[in-house]
């Protein structure tokens, strides 16, 4: 992590790599998460299952992508994003969970969460002693190029560290918050920002589909993220390298001290 990257994820919350996903793993796993969404959670192997988001239909969540198929592994250790992620996590980091999320239509939002303020310790963020600690990291990969017209990511930059409630009446709404930031990306970028952010997205005028993978890494003892978010107890022996094994694997923070 370079001293610019580390500047502006300090000072935004986020920051954007550009160009890290080649564009053959771009539209092989984007043509897969299509066919995947034909499925219903049922015929799905667990932990994999479908959601409808916000109980919108349009807009819908694949709880657990990573199993779903190996090729999702591909996106675990890509060494821009690690190199951030070891950086920024304090003593050890995790990969924590991952869902994919999609949507169709015209007016879908995803409704903004997350602030400095109340601390949520799971979502928390801090700089002490010259080391940023996140405690949770997403980082978010588009598989289809994503405007502000399309309802792209979007944030309160600097939110991640604010020390009062916004005063704005239903800040859920990105339209009714006079900060919000939108984040537009290509398929092929990565944009990895702390969960303490305040962050949503864009509404979707264009009437274009969002496709979207969220890999989401946190401290190193945090454990799975909820019923919803989580690893299978095979998960280890699913994994294709011993690398990838030791990302996910929970670090006992006793060893550390």
């Amino acid at each position: 992590m370079n001293d610019e990257q580390k500047y502006l994820f300090d000072l935004q919350g986020y920051i954007v790599l550009k160009n890290v996903v080649p564009e053959n793993i771009i539209q092989s796993v984007e043509k897969l998460t299509r066919n995947l969404l034909t499925e219903t959670s049922s015929s799905l192997s667990d932990p994999v299952k479908i959601r409808n988001y916000d109980n919108n239909e349009k807009n819908r969540r694949i709880c657990n992508i990573l199993e779903a198929d190996t090729a999702f592994q591909y996106f675990i250790d890509i060494p821009e994003l690690i190199d951030i992620v070891q950086e920024i996590s304090g003593d050890t980091y995790r990969l924590n969970h991952t869902y994919g999320q999609f949507w169709t239509g015209i007016g879908n939002y995803t409704t903004f969460h997350f602030h400095g303020t109340p601390l949520v310790p799971q979502a928390s963020y801090r700089y002490h002693n010259g080391q940023i600690i996140s405690t949770l990291t997403k980082a978010v990969f588009p598989l289809l190029d994503c405007n502000e017209d399309d309802g792209c990511f979007a944030v309160i930059p600097g939110s991640h560290k604010s020390n009062f409630e916004r005063p704005w009446g239903d800040h859920h709404h990105p339209e009714l918050c006079p900060v919000v930031e939108p984040v537009p990306a290509n398929a092929g970028d990565c944009i990895i920002f702390s969960e303490a952010l305040s962050h949503g997205s864009t509404v979707n005028k264009s009437g274009n589909n969002k496709s979207t993978l969220y890999y989401c890494y946190s401290i190193g003892w945090m454990p799975d993220w909820d019923d919803e978010l989580y690893f299978s107890k095979n998960i280890l022996e699913k994994l294709t390298s011993e690398k990838r094994r030791r990302i996910i694997k929970i670090k006992d923070p006793s060893t550390l001290y």
